[in-house]
């Protein structure tokens, strides 16, 4: 433990995890009173481990091996195998499935693999005698390995000949190196320990250091879990022609030991915010509870406990170098047009045994595109890390010969504008699935292995082990309540978030944990485009405003609020008192800028109390527009709206005069993204 070491910020980091629909292939299920537990299928547990208890709350869908919908559950609990879920249900087929709806669910990411560590085994021998025959035909034999927990068991031996009659062979292994050290003469005890030095260094991953009459002698790879033996200790399992001696004595043994490390749990928490100004986690709040039991005797309270726990509201200011927030807003992806697609799209098939439903596997590290499936809440984007598609493909809605890959971006050498940009349209949520996302939060001692990696599973669960090298913590189901674009004269376009979180999850002691899904390098994260002109902000300069049929040339700043007013709302049955759901209410917008007066349009449009839409003879649309130099786009339109009110203040110093004015549309028209962002959902 390091717990002395403070956290600075230099290891302090914020990223984002995509929530997603999981697809949970089964095998066995027991049900319950008021609670069935079903273990996913090999096919899952084979690449991925969930985050304990991180899903509870979140809304299972069961359907038959027919894709027959059956019904909706709530789950309970989890394990990194397990699923508990109420209501009960009666039976569960084998080759029934279910799907981890997205909301408050971080999508997992392929496991780290367990690692094994193994401890160099030391042998300290001691030579006691400086007579030759006191070292009557003595083997020590050593059982290395190759390398750290590979290769077979080799045996080696030094071989002590006092006269040069006897011979010694190991029986238990093959290709044995074998060094002999005569003893012809006698010889003080510190030579005969040079010549066994000598010897022990001539052998494979043994190494030896001499004191005197002493040698210490190590065994790198801890071969077998037993390291170094000798026939004339109590260690057994080998035999041989060497008999026992009064001459040399091995006074203490370090074994060596092998040690299985746990799994590392990951979330696909390696997806890049963008450019930060600012983010606030959200906090944790915990109800206090203090009363009197009708008890005397003080005039101090009598009882005291915790009540609901409430997460706070993430915060994030952004410098826009997209536009892809504006779907968490809004709610619907509704249409993908990419300019160019792969030829291939590298995926296979991978067929469990039995009738269960198959899985895909991607190529290495790709990105694809099911252009007959746009699900409007995503998956957008499917994605393989490593060759894991991540999260695993639903074989009930995609086709294998339907995703294909994404071509990488570039930019045009003539135009500069960029290649197979993508190009999203979004649309207004009116029911309540508004999509939501995960932020993972760790605070790092940035140690030299593992650098992100937690520590406290390797300790005792049952004493107290605080995390002392990554503390991490998890907001599920960030919906966002308020967004607001900003463009000010002079500045780069902002975007401010706040967004409503359903829970503030930390891990638990016993588990093992990879923050950033391991990835140590930022610009290896998702969406950090290595083209520097991609991540370049949308600037003031390159805008565009229009507003009742006019593009307004003279506007100053400009602020569009939109606001989604979630309420908070907790249910019977979640089964936790921390968790709370964001219900979407009445959606608001509102524009207000400054410029410079060229007309008194403004004012009329304020005392004219016909709104502007299709119903009253006016089709005037307001239109927003940020573009780049490589060509991505931020296009918005705004109809059915009143100007609400406007100022126009005197100039103290006789200069030009500014109006401040507000509209209120009723209804976004369009939202269109063309950008390099990839949105997974």
């Amino acid at each position: 433990m390091v717990a002395q070491d403070i956290f600075l910020g230099s290891g302090a980091s914020i990223t984002k995890v995509p929530e997603l629909d999981f697809y949970c292939k089964i095998t066995t299920a027991s049900g319950g009173s008021n609670k069935t537990t079903f273990t996913l299928h090999s096919d899952i547990t084979g690449n991925f481990a969930l985050v304990n208890n991180l899903y509870v709350g979140c809304i299972l869908k069961r359907y038959t091996v027919n894709d027959i919908f059956q019904g909706m559950h709530r789950v309970t609990a989890n394990t990194d195998t397990t699923i508990s879920f109420s209501p009960a249900v009666a039976t569960l087929a084998q080759d029934d499935y279910f799907v981890l709806e997205s909301y408050g669910a971080p999508c997992p990411a392929e496991k780290a693999a367990s690692g094994t560590t193994h401890t160099a085994a030391v042998t300290v021998i001691t030579f006691n005698s400086d007579v030759k025959t006191d070292y009557d035909d003595t083997a020590v034999v050593f059982e290395t390995l190759a390398s750290q927990g590979a290769g077979s068991t080799t045996e080696q031996a030094i071989f002590i000949d006092h006269d040069g009659n006897a011979s010694y062979s190991v029986h238990s292994a093959p290709n044995v190196g074998e060094a002999t050290i005569s003893a012809a003469e006698d010889n003080t005890r510190e030579e005969y320990a040079a010549l066994f030095t000598i010897a022990a260094n001539a052998l494979s991953n043994v190494s030896a250091t001499r004191n005197g009459a002493v040698v210490t002698v190590t065994n790198t790879h801890a071969g077998n879990g037993g390291g170094v033996n000798n026939t004339t200790t109590t260690i057994t399992g080998l035999t041989g022609s060497a008999t026992a001696d009064t001459g040399l004595s091995i006074t203490s043994m370090t074994v060596g030991t092998t040690t299985s490390t746990a799994t590392g749990k990951r979330l696909l928490a390696d997806t890049w915010l963008g450019i930060v100004e600012s983010l606030t986690f959200p906090t944790t709040e915990i109800e206090m509870k203090q009363t009197n039991l009708s008890l005397g005797n003080t005039r101090n309270f009598t009882y005291q406990y915790k009540g609901i726990e409430t997460a706070g509201a993430a915060d994030i200011n952004l410098v826009a170098n997209h536009g892809t927030w504006l779907y968490y807003f809004l709610g619907k992806c509704t249409d993908v047009d990419i300019g160019h697609i792969g030829a291939d799209n590298n995926l296979s098939e991978n067929a469990p045994s039995g009738s269960a439903p198959t899985t895909f596997v991607g190529a290495s590290n790709k990105l694809y595109i099911d252009y007959n499936s746009v699900t409007e809440t995503g998956p957008i984007i499917h994605r393989s890390v490593g060759t894991v598609m991540t999260p695993p493909v639903n074989p009930a809605t995609e086709t294998v010969g339907d995703l294909d890959p994404l071509d990488s971006f570039a930019l045009s050498g003539t135009t500069g504008k960029l290649k197979n940009a993508i190009e999203y349209t979004f649309a207004e949520q009116d029911g309540d699935l508004l999509p939501s996302f995960a932020l993972e939060q760790v605070f790092s001692k940035l140690p030299s292995s593992n650098t992100f990696r937690t520590n406290t599973a390797n300790n005792n669960p049952n004493n107290r082990n605080d995390e002392d090298l990554n503390f991490v913590k998890i907001a599920r189901g960030c919906r966002v309540n308020t967004l607001t674009i900003t463009a000010n004269e002079n500045e780069e376009v902002k975007m401010t978030i706040n967004a409503n979180t359903r829970n503030v999850h930390t891990l638990e002691k016993t588990e093992s944990y990879d923050a950033r899904r391991g990835v140590t390098d930022e610009t290896s994260f998702l969406n950090y485009a290595s083209i520097p002109e991609l991540r370049e902000p949308f600037f003031f300069s390159d805008g565009v405003f229009k507003c009742f049929g006019e593009s307004f040339l003279k506007i100053n700043t400009l602020t569009l609020t939109m606001n989604n007013n979630l309420q908070d709302r907790r249910f019977l049955g979640v089964g936790s008192k921390t968790i709370q759901e964001a219900i979407p209410a009445q959606r608001t917008y509102e524009i207000s800028f400054t410029g410079h007066v060229t007309d008194d349009l403004l004012y009329n449009e304020l005392i004219n109390n016909t709104e502007n839409s299709v119903a009253n003879g006016n089709n005037s649309t307001i239109e927003l527009v940020f573009t780049k130099s490589t060509g991505e786009n931020i296009k918005l339109n705004f109809k059915n709206y009143f100007l609400t009110a406007n100022n126009f203040p005197m100039a103290d110093d006789k200069g030009p005069i500014v109006v401040e004015a507000t509209v209120m549309p009723r209804t976004c028209s369009l939202c269109e993204v063309t950008t390099h962002w990839l949105l997974q959902g």
